[in-house]
């Protein structure tokens, strides 16, 4: 699930458009949205100390293309890579990969 922060001035597609390129390489076709995850984190919960409201506008995406970038020299990615469905359950996430996954199922009850 790549993401990040938006830039000044940039729209929220645009923003999926960059982040999905420079945190695994691919580039896709982005499509409507299928939820948006919001949520307060105390200082507490926060990885950063801070208190703040993350704002996740999750996308689909198609048309995936593009070698998928291992490894990363910057940023915050410390390596991207495809999963099954099924191993995902089993890998530590963040509340928002859970939130994402809920929407798969809903649009694919296979899944």
């Amino acid at each position: 699930m790549p993401g990040g922060a938006m830039e000044w001035g940039e729209s929220p597609l645009e923003t999926a458009v960059r982040e999905l390129e420079e945190e695994t390489g691919l580039s896709a076709t982005i499509g409507p949205v299928l939820g948006v995850f919001s949520r307060w984190y105390t200082e507490r919960e926060s990885v950063r100390g801070e208190a703040g409201h993350v704002l996740g506008i999750v996308y689909e995406a198609t048309d995936v293309t593009g070698p998928l970038r291992t490894s990363f020299d910057h940023g915050t990615t410390d390596a991207a890579r495809w999963y099954e469905m099924g191993e995902v359950q089993n890998l530590p996430r963040v509340e928002l990969l859970d939130f994402v996954l809920s929407l798969v199922r809903r649009s694919d009850p296979q899944r």
